[in-house]
């Protein structure tokens, strides 16, 4: 199993993050997406897949619903029902975590 985090870029709304999740959510080996929305900043990002994911594969799943990415680290992360992480990988115990199973 394989937890990454990246910092998504460009985002305003709900609609936008379902569009992040949902995309990247159908990449084969996806099995938990979980993302806390920023608006108009980095929006963090946790991905966690069964397989190694390559991080080519999440970048291309972003920007193709027209959001900027960036890899800040590799994080071994907890999954939904955790508080997220901040954009700097911080936890972020006032914020809840917004998952796709």
């Amino acid at each position: 199993m394989s937890t990454a985090m990246y910092a998504v870029e460009g985002m305003m709304c709900e609609s936008c993050m379902a569009a992040v999740l949902e995309n990247v959510h159908a990449l084969s080996g996806v099995t938990v997406v979980a993302m806390d929305l920023v608006a108009g900043g980095q929006s963090p990002l946790i991905v966690t897949s069964g397989t190694k994911l390559g991080a080519d594969a999440v970048r291309d799943a972003i920007e193709l619903v027209s959001f900027g990415v960036v890899r800040p680290k590799d994080a071994e992360v907890d999954t939904c029902g955790n508080s997220p992480a901040d954009a700097a990988g911080n936890i972020r115990p006032d914020r809840e975590a917004t998952c796709l199973v």
